[in-house]
């Protein structure tokens, strides 16, 4: 449910999920992959005592059309 959540409500984590689907990932793969991402992301906070930081969850590319 986070990974739902946080793919629907974060732009760093919506941009990262959309990235894998427009690779060839089915949904379900990509919600997995999101998962597992958020897993190491929270892992690493708790070791470094830092807060979460989502631009560094995924850097948004910059498109050539804006």
């Amino acid at each position: 449910m986070p990974a739902l959540s946080a793919k629907e409500h974060d732009p760093h984590v919506k941009a990262y999920f959309q990235h894998l689907v427009d690779n060839g990932k089915l949904p379900i793969q990509a919600v997995c992959a999101v998962m597992r991402k958020l897993l190491h992301a929270i892992h690493g906070m708790l070791k470094h005592n830092q807060t979460f930081d989502n631009s560094r969850f995924y850097a948004i590319p910059i498109s050539e059309n804006s």
